[in-house]
């Protein structure tokens, strides 16, 4: 069978349904004789026996892209394989490190004693349990850049054999509870380590349905083939997610899709919104919505509809919760979808793989498949009470951090299309720019900071110089190493676009530096922060006594519009075949605008 016939044949497995063990074991074997899936070596640590998650690790991440190779150490060894530098788990070398020390294995006594505990003793052992694991993954951290997700504390031996109305079994939760907040605030201040909640997992299929006794006494295997499947399908998820950025934005249709019933038909009073049925579903699905918008995700309009219609049911209409202004673009008009679509993507400046649609009309969405194959389509469930989980479960909005750019970033779309109608009445673009009042901050990496730089390195591309692509660990190393990872903020009259731009610098020789990485985000392209930043950027490095600072453009397809940034500003081509240009700061200075105030933050 040729390799591209066997691919097809795989891909169609694995769209199939897949819901037994024995399904997985069979596809698991056909995904390991294929090389045409992203790599991706995961060990996994455990206190217990986990080789059987294998088949639903690999299975699972095929579907999303990846070949998952997996080396699992031998239970409950995590201190052995973490500080062994020789141990399966270096040798293996991790992409992605799995930690999961159950409670139930480890402190018996904390499930079925918890009453004899006192509160000093309660307390002695949450701080030997936490500092246990802070050993563990700072340790971890230290010798390898791998990224670390760890599971956290759950009970799934707290089923209906318990009096769940005791006080000794909510504290107990509540015990639990702390101990995760615990872990929790650990992992959130280490370099790429990110928590699963454990109990979740299973708490919706319920926990009697995860627990079979046998396996557990005779093998170590904490929970049956059904949970199995539901824990190798979140373990996929996490992974996954660390690898793939976010949906930008998406897309919705309006009639029996936002509200029940056709506008142009029903009327407004006709729709169905309200708090009662059916209309509280589609509440309850515009619920979801904005909380995806508080995330960060753009909500956009591609309908068939006349606007003064759905205008009025946005203005008056009392329990339609989503407004005019909650969408950054709204294209509603008799043209295909697809066509609308294109029209959103060129109005917020990201790419058609960014993009989600939702339309309950199967037609639309095959039509969009086809003629738009970069755009993600959610198959929309015929149930329209199913419609928020079908969002959850895409995972195109799947995010392990969120930052306060995130959070406020669809009001920053709402302020960029008035700038843009500000900027049409502008006499001239300088005068425009003059009167944003623009303020920049630049700082250094910390802390609070790490988490928004690392998400603009691995998800800017227009103005991307280099477009190289770090991880926390990444950017740890390069300042443990001496160089310098700059963030630029920015704002202006229309209020804080938060951090918008990323320089990572790096010495090459005593006195002469490279300017590894420099980005900018899209939406604050064109207005002269580029030269204010490269600037700063020369002065900070003047200020180290360099030489000579040296920029390279590495070309791709997205990268055009900074082909030409550092020859417009006063750098020299100095190798022409890696591109590689050089200022000299002891003969040029570069000149920046002087309408916009520059502050540099050196905490």
């Amino acid at each position: 069978m040729s390799g591209r016939m066997a691919k097809d044949t795989l891909d169609k497995l694995l769209k199939n349904i897949i819901n037994t063990p024995s399904d997985y074991a069979k596809i698991s074997r056909e995904i390991e004789k294929r090389n045409s899936f992203n790599r991706i070596n995961i060990s996994y640590l455990a206190s217990y026996t986990s080789e059987v998650l294998k088949p639903y690790i690999v299975v699972e991440l095929a579907k999303k892209g990846y070949k998952g190779s997996l080396y699992f150490a031998p239970f409950n060894q995590f201190e052995q394989e973490i500080h062994n530098s020789d141990s399966g788990l270096y040798l293996s070398n991790p992409d992605v490190v799995i930690l999961h020390n159950r409670i139930e294995d480890n402190h018996q006594d904390l499930v079925s004693r918890f009453a004899k505990y006192s509160e000093s003793d309660l307390n002695s052992l949450a701080d030997n349990i936490i500092q246990r694991h802070k050993l563990m993954i700072e340790t971890l951290r230290s010798k390898s850049d791998t990224k670390i997700i760890v599971m956290n504390f759950g009970n799934l031996q707290m089923t209906e054999d318990f009096f769940t109305s005791s006080s000794i079994i909510q504290s107990q939760w509540v015990y639990i509870q702390k101990l995760n907040n615990r872990l929790l605030e650990l992992c959130n201040k280490i370099p790429s380590c990110y928590v699963v909640n454990y109990q979740q997992i299973f708490n919706g299929i319920g926990l009697n349905n995860c627990i079979d006794p046998k396996l557990f006494y005779m093998a170590r295997i904490p929970f049956n083939s059904n949970a199995q499947i539901s824990f190798g399908k979140i373990i996929s998820r996490t992974i996954a997610a660390t690898y793939c950025s976010p949906a930008k934005c998406i897309v919705l249709d309006l009639d029996n899709t936002l509200w029940g019933g056709v506008i142009g038909e029903d009327g407004i009073s006709g729709i169905q919104i309200s708090d009662e049925y059916p209309g509280n579903v589609f509440k309850d699905f515009q619920r979801a919505l904005l909380g995806l918008r508080d995330q960060g995700v753009l909500l956009s309009i591609a309908s068939k509809n006349n606007l003064d219609d759905v205008l009025e049911v946005f203005e008056r209409h009392t329990d339609c919760l989503l407004k005019k202004n909650d969408f950054s673009s709204m294209q509603i008009n008799w043209e295909d979808k697809a066509s609308s679509i294109k029209k959103i993507s060129k109005e917020l400046n990201i790419g058609l793989d960014s993009i989600v649609f939702f339309d309950d009309n199967p037609v639309e969405r095959d039509w969009v498949r086809k003629q738009l194959p970069n755009v993600k389509v959610i198959d929309v469930p015929k149930n329209s009470m199913d419609y928020s989980k079908a969002l959850n479960e895409s995972t195109f909005f799947d995010r392990l951090t969120i930052t306060n750019e995130d959070k406020s970033r669809a009001d920053i779309y709402q302020r960029e299309q008035q700038k843009k109608i500000d900027l049409n009445k502008s006499v001239s673009v300088d005068d425009f720019l003059k009167d944003l009042k623009m303020t920049v901050n630049i700082g250094f990496s910390n802390d609070i900071t790490i988490t928004r730089i690392v998400q603009l390195l691995n998800k800017t591309n227009q103005f991307n110089l280099t477009t190289k692509r770090y991880s926390s660990a990444d950017v740890t190393k390069i300042i443990l190493n001496g160089g310098k990872v700059l963030w630029l903020s920015a704002a202006d009259r229309y209020g804080d676009n938060g951090i918008v731009g990323v320089s990572i610098l790096v010495k090459i020789k005593e006195k002469d530096w490279l300017i590894d990485s420099m980005l900018l985000s899209c939406r604050v392209i064109g207005r002269k922060i580029e030269t204010v930043f490269l600037a700063e950027i020369i002065e900070i490095l003047r200020s180290e006594n360099a030489n000579v600072v040296y920029g390279q453009y590495l070309p791709t397809k997205k990268n055009s519009i900074v082909s030409d940034f550092y020859n417009q500003n006063s750098f020299q081509l100095t190798d022409k075949k890696n591109n590689l240009w050089e200022f000299n700061l002891n003969e040029s200075y570069l000149i920046k605008p002087n309408y916009i105030e520059v502050s540099i933050k050196n905490d």
